[in-house]
């Protein structure tokens, strides 16, 4: 699975005008951003961008899948490189659906700095800037409570692989459509210390 993912990531790498393939492919889009997950780079930022606003449009124009791992993922990558202007694409994740509105944390809107951000938003001519200023000043956040929520956040999406919880890699298995790698998953997850039944109730009513 993951190999598959690293050689989409190297492909959009290496040619940018593919980027637009994503736009109605969620599972290529989904094994893109597992991948940059763990293959963290600077020069990625113009590809996170696009991800993030395929997931934006992917959320307002279904609004029945709420949030999405995939969606949360690409606006966290987002996030670490604190580019003020991403605000807009974090606010047009967080204003996608209802769903998303409520599970879409606000700090994301504040990625860049809390003084920072509204100044770069009051300053500004969206045509949504009045109601993201709206929203933003509801909050009495600082820098050291966002960059706190950002390592909280971050050990829902570790750097390293190994790190990864065992059911997440179950879950993106059956994203992709792969039930055989999921339910081989399940099963190297069911024989550890961890087993839950409650949990393999919900997986065997998947199929597994």
């Amino acid at each position: 699975m993951m190999d598959e993912a690293r050689a989409e990531l190297a492909r959009m790498r290496e040619a940018p005008e593919a980027w637009a393939e994503l736009r109605n492919d969620t599972v290529r889009r989904a094994k893109v951003l597992w991948a940059l997950q763990y293959d963290r780079r600077p020069e990625d930022l113009a590809l996170l961008r696009s991800l993030v606003e395929q997931e934006a449009a992917c959320c307002r124009e279904s609004p029945g899948r709420g949030l999405g791992e995939e969606a949360e993922l690409a606006g966290f990558l987002l996030a670490e490189h604190r580019r003020v202007e991403d605000v807009w694409r974090h606010w047009a994740i967080k204003q996608s659906n209802f769903d998303a509105g409520c599970a879409y944390d606000v700090q994301y809107l504040f990625a860049a700095g809390v003084e920072t951000t509204l100044a770069f938003v009051r300053a500004d001519t969206h045509p949504q800037r009045d109601a993201l200023l709206e929203r933003l000043t509801e909050e009495a956040l600082t820098d050291e409570d966002v960059a706190e929520w950002a390592r909280v956040k971050g050990l829902n999406f570790p750097a390293d692989p190994a790190h990864e919880e065992p059911l997440t890699w179950v879950d993106r298995a059956l994203s992709s459509g792969d039930r055989q790698v999921a339910g081989e998953l399940l099963r190297q997850w069911a024989a550890g210390p961890e087993r839950d039944e409650e949990t393999l109730r919900y997986y065997r009513g998947a199929g597994l």
